[in-house]
């Protein structure tokens, strides 16, 4: 059985590495190989995947980030596809121009070949160099700790259960630690806003002992669609000077003439000194160019139970 603590992580460690050495060869062979053309990023695919632990109940997520691009191939055939991912991937926003490099037989397989790309692998193989140590270093630990337990025949020893006061040892009762109740989350109400074709309003502010969400109320009144991207663009700053992204990343994106509510929460969280906020999107997308640019919102309070 002890073989299990061992073989598992090496054979973890040699899929890694299998698969991350066929993605580095089938981007390196694009870009040295592959036909050069420009192209422009006229997308922004963004994937959040939530996990749930069944036995702890504690969730996490995860973002993918992958840009879409269109180009023209040297037959003039026009291409929309989604290029191998890259080290540039989060920097890029629609309408960006980039350099590509595409396959001849199939234009569909392309790199971006733009800002450093191809830099993107010393991360890539110092992340997977410090991936290979830590398995082995994990099979090695694992299998000493086997080797120990399957030669270890005293049965483990039960913790000691606390006595309550006045309670003789070994009564078999014990006291049960209790925990504080926590304060219920202190909430605001109300419509804070920056007001225009685009009109983006805070309509509450939740502060559950500093980890602080805000609802907003997005209404398009011009006649394109606009988008809000979160990544990388969306800001909230406490009137000390703090500043914090939000999660989830998936932009908020609202029709022409319609309005759309959606909560973010704060990536930090928020010391109780901060009665404030200011919340900005550096730019805002939309093919109304009335409606580019940024848009900020000031004065949102900052609800605390000593109010």
């Amino acid at each position: 059985m002890w073989l299990i603590f061992v073989l598992l992580p090496l054979a973890g460690l040699l899929a890694v590495d299998i698969g991350a050495f066929l993605w580095w060869a089938r981007r390196s062979q694009l870009l040295n190989s592959g036909v050069p053309t420009t192209g422009e990023v006229v997308r922004i695919n963004i994937t959040v995947t939530h996990h749930v632990d069944t036995a702890t109940r504690l969730s996490s997520s995860s973002t993918t980030i992958r840009p879409v691009v269109r180009f023209t191939t040297q037959t003039g055939e026009l291409i929309t596809a989604s290029p191998m991912r890259s080290a540039v991937d989060k920097l890029l926003v629609p309408g960006d121009p980039v350099r590509i490099r595409y396959s001849a037989g199939n234009p569909m397989r392309c790199v971006v070949d733009q800002r450093g790309a191809k830099q993107g692998t010393v991360p890539m193989l110092a992340g997977l160099v410090f991936l290979n140590i830590s398995l082995i270093g994990f099979a090695s630990i694992g299998g000493r700790i086997a080797g120990e337990l399957q030669s270890d025949d005293q049965p483990p020893t039960p913790p000691p259960i606390a006595r309550g006061l006045g309670q003789p040892a070994g009564s078999g009762t014990g006291s049960r630690m209790t925990s504080p109740t926590p304060l219920p989350a202190a909430t605001a109400t109300g419509a804070w806003s920056a007001a225009g074709a685009l009109t983006v309003t805070v309509v509450k502010v939740v502060n559950a002992g500093g980890n602080v969400s805000l609802t907003f109320s997005v209404h398009d009144g011009a006649a394109a669609s606009v988008t809000l991207p979160i990544f990388s663009n969306f800001t909230a700053t406490d009137g000390q000077g703090n500043s914090y992204t939000a999660q989830p990343l998936a932009p908020i994106s609202v029709p022409a003439g319609d309005t759309v509510s959606d909560t973010l929460t704060l990536d930090q969280t928020v010391p109780t000194s901060a009665r404030s906020l200011k919340v900005a999107w550096a730019h805002v997308f939309s093919q109304d160019l009335a409606l580019n640019g940024s848009i900020t919102v000031t004065g949102v309070p900052l609800p605390h139970h000593s109010d």
